[in-house]
């Protein structure tokens, strides 16, 4: 093989390398994003759970009182 042939085929290696190079960065670019969005829906789940026991605790509190309520009524009749 000559030298200019060697020379294009270094060439067209460079080339393909750079574009495949350049499709690596922006796939990273893109899994960067669905990370991100995985951990705000992470976080969000989290919160929405939290906020979900605060408000069964808070049934259950609702729920004993008025037993306690019923309970009284049913002493008074």
């Amino acid at each position: 093989m000559d030298n200019h042939k060697v020379a294009v085929l270094l060439e067209d290696l460079q080339a393909q390398f750079r574009t495949f190079g350049e499709g690596l960065e922006i796939l990273h670019g893109e899994i960067k994003e669905v990370k991100k969005e995985m951990v705000d829906f992470r976080n969000e789940t989290n919160q929405r759970f939290l906020e979900n026991g605060r408000e069964h605790q808070q049934l259950i509190q609702m729920v004993k009182e008025l037993d306690t309520e019923v309970v009284k009524m049913k002493r008074i009749k």
